[in-house]
């Protein structure tokens, strides 16, 4: 069966987060009664918590059918934590729908405007807001000149508040402001123009790159479990993009409050899309925190302790009842931590018995960090009776133990006690490798020999471990006899050890095991992966990558290579000699162009596609003898012309003219005679510099002047100077 055929609660039961599926019911349910509607809905919001839209359609359904306290009780579950415009878009309808009969219309709708400005004034599209606000009050009667006075104030404030806010139609906001007061007063108009002015060029800057830095966030979309599509994370790379142009002040306030308030308002926008990401969460939590003691330490206690209040509803809303991560053991810890940074030590670990009351979940992680937690603030014996009670819950594994031994000997220094708590956990866990681990490492680091012989003797003898979970014991066991025993223990461990293995393994890998050391091993790289040796896999595969993109493929494998290796013991660095291994396709890299792309070039730099490189040395050391081209102001020589005439040129004898004939003074040679031909040659020779010389002084009188002058102060020029020379010497003779 296609996918398109399955009917969309078939979907939904399959994935509870296919927001499609969803919307298709939506549109189904929006045609039925509210009665028949109202259980999807609640089902709707209870798997989309955040979700602006959902709750939405749920409210104007209700809406639709006049159930007025059910819309305000849908209101007061989603308003405040869901900060979507179009939401509370619908929260000012309804309050203008339904409150105008009252008395107190005109206030209550002030306060409502107002309510939502608060809450959502920062985002990029409130013009339509302020809009209905100040249409709202330019409408309300006013009778007599002091009402007159109240109303242009109250809307003469809505505009100055609107220009301050980046926004989308800004422009036109500020037209209708500045057509406003010079409708009042344009003598007044003027000056309040001339101040405001600035307040609207900075907000339009903002707004204008606000605007590029979000194009591409999809804000419509609703929080589901993430799934690691290239769309989704092009979104999470777009959202935090944008939190982080928020938090480099773009629009350059001095105000801390201001600042925060609009940081912490992109992280809102951002959990509703993301919600799922405990990332997100945490760290507008900790920006808040951050904000908290910043605004303490300016003196604004207040507004501190809101920021305060505000971190601990943040907290709620991720962990609590419906939040999205109720399951996510990371922010519990972070709450109950930033709990007890605030003195609040029963609250705490209230946090601690919340996440272990969840069946679901593993509770290990939870009892070793109150147990922590509980050592801190109430000490030891508290800590003791933490762990007893985690001893008796059956989900807890062999870690509390561990921790519970590292507590007693580290806290209380008490080894003793360390040691009986292992030896009753390996009791229960004498089948769990790493807890017999962790166990012969603490008895190590006592530098009990003995008794840590005793425990791998005790585990490795007692036939509960399987053969694959022996081997990190075996491992471990040679590892711990060849550093504190004698070379026939260590050669009894390691024929043991091998037994146990039943030959799966060659007894040289077997081998490199014994001499390893950290990372250090006795073989090269390239040798350990012709044997197969796959202790580091992932040293490997990173080795043998960059291995196989320095060589090429044909490369020769060197002898030495393969018998040389590191049998003198030293070090298994780098290797020098790549193995030509076939399975590994790699590029010749000899046939590559290195890539070196530079923002401008210069006349020394040739470009290639892929980059711009330098030319051939010979042709360098040319172009260092020339002439820089400034030097040069033309005629200016079509090179492909030029070079197309020499290439054509026939060199032909003129008949009748021998060149090593003396020639007379008196002949003439074109429009010139010989005597004015040979002093123009001599002035040529005596004025003509040497290039070198030429240039030197060039490139010195830029410096000196920066690159500036102008062509009348240039002593360099060679044609002005020959021409003076010139008129001082050459003497014209008239022509016959």
């Amino acid at each position: 069966m296609s996918g398109s055929a399955i009917s969309p609660e078939r979907r939904i039961e399959a994935n509870p987060y296919d927001a499609d599926a969803w919307t298709l019911l939506i549109k189904e349910y929006q045609a039925r009664p509210i009665e028949q509607a109202r259980e999807f809905y609640d089902k709707l919001v209870a798997q989309f918590p955040n979700a602006g839209r959902y709750w939405k359609a749920y409210i104007e359904h209700e809406f639709r059918a006049k159930n007025f306290e059910k819309v305000e009780e849908l209101f007061n579950r989603c308003l405040v934590r869901i900060l979507n415009i179009d939401l509370w878009k619908t929260y000012l309808f309804y309050v203008k729908e339904t409150k105008g009969r009252l008395t107190t219309f005109r206030e209550k709708m002030a306060q409502a405007y107002d309510f939502a400005l608060e809450k959502v004034g920062l985002d990029l599209y409130i013009y339509p807001v302020y809009v209905d606000y100040i249409n709202f009050l330019k409408n309300v009667p006013a009778s007599g000149q002091y009402a007159e006075n109240q109303r242009i104030a109250a809307v003469r404030r809505v505009y100055q508040r609107g220009i301050a806010v980046p926004m989308l139609n800004i422009e036109q906001l500020w037209s209708d402001y500045c057509n406003y007061e010079k409708s009042i007063n344009a003598t007044l108009a003027e000056k309040l123009i001339a101040e405001k002015s600035k307040d609207y060029q900075a907000s339009r800057r903002v707004a204008r790159s606000m605007e590029t830095v979000c194009r591409g966030l999809n804000r419509q979309a609703v929080s589901v479990p993430a799934r690691g599509t290239v769309a989704e994370l092009k979104q999470v790379e777009l959202w935090k993009k944008y939190i982080a142009w928020e938090k480099e002040n773009p629009t350059e306030t001095e105000e801390y409050a201001a600042f925060s308030r609009r940081v912490i308002y992109a992280y809102e926008e951002a959990l509703l899309s993301l919600g799922f990401y405990p990332d997100i969460w945490y760290e507008c939590a900790q920006f808040m925190q951050k904000t908290a003691k910043a605004l303490e330490e300016k003196g604004d206690v207040k507004s501190a302790q809101a920021m305060s209040e505000d971190i601990t509803k943040l907290y709620e809303r991720a962990i609590g009842e419906g939040g999205l991560q109720r399951e996510t053991q990371l922010l519990y810890f972070a709450y109950a931590d930033y709990l007890e940074e605030k003195m609040q030590f029963s609250e705490a670990k209230e946090i601690y018995n919340r996440l272990l009351e969840q069946q679901n979940l593993n509770p290990t992680l939870t009892y070793i960090q109150m147990m922590k937690m509980v050592r801190r603030t109430e000490g030891i014996k508290s800590m003791r009776l933490i762990f007893t009670r985690a001893r008796k819950d059956e989900r807890s594994g062999f870690h509390i133990y561990v921790a519970s031994a590292l507590f007693e000997y580290y806290c209380s220094k008490d080894k003793e006690v360390a040691m009986k708590i292992f030896d009753l956990g390996l009791k229960k866990y004498a089948d769990e490798p790493e807890f017999c681990l962790a166990y012969a490492d603490f008895l190590t680091h006592l530098n009990e020999d003995n008794n840590t012989r005793v425990i791998f003797e005790r585990v490795l003898t007692s036939g509960q471990l399987v053969d694959e979970k022996s081997w990190k014991l075996w491992d471990r066991y040679l590892e711990f006899e060849s550093l504190v025993g004698d070379l026939t223990g260590t050669l009894k461990v390691d024929t043991r050890r091998r037994a146990a293995r039943n030959a799966q393994e060659s007894e040289t890998l077997l081998l490199i095991d014994r001499y390893r050391f950290l990372d250090l091993n006795p073989c090269s790289v390239d040798q350990l992966a012709l044997m197969g040796y796959k202790k580091s896999p992932l040293l490997l595969a990173h080795t043998m990558a960059s291995s196989s993109l320095q060589r090429p493929m044909s490369q020769p494998v060197a002898a030495s290579a393969v018998m040389g290796g590191a049998s003198n013991g030293a070090p298994a660095a780098t290797p020098t000699t790549k193995l030509d291994m076939g399975r590994y396709p790699a590029p010749d890299t000899d046939q590559m162009i290195p890539f070196k792309p530079k923002a401008a070039s210069t006349a020394l730099i040739q470009t290639y596609p892929g980059g711009v490189f330098a030319p051939p040395p010979s042709v360098q050391s040319l172009l260092q003898i020339l002439p820089p081209p400034w030097t040069y102001y033309g005629p200016f020589v079509d090179i492909d012309q030029l070079f197309d005439r020499l290439i054509g040129y026939e060199q032909k004898k003129v008949p009748g003219v021998d060149l090593d004939t003396v020639i007379e003074v008196t002949e003439r040679h074109g429009s010139l005679r010989t005597e004015e031909a040979r002093k123009e040659l001599q002035l040529l020779l005596n004025t003509t510099q040497d290039p070198h010389v030429v240039l030197r002084q060039q490139l010195s009188r830029r410096r000196i002047r920066g690159g500036a002058g102008s062509d009348s102060d240039d002593e360099g020029d060679v044609y002005k100077k020959r021409m003076k020379q010139q008129s001082r010497t050459v003497k014209v003779e008239p022509r016959s």
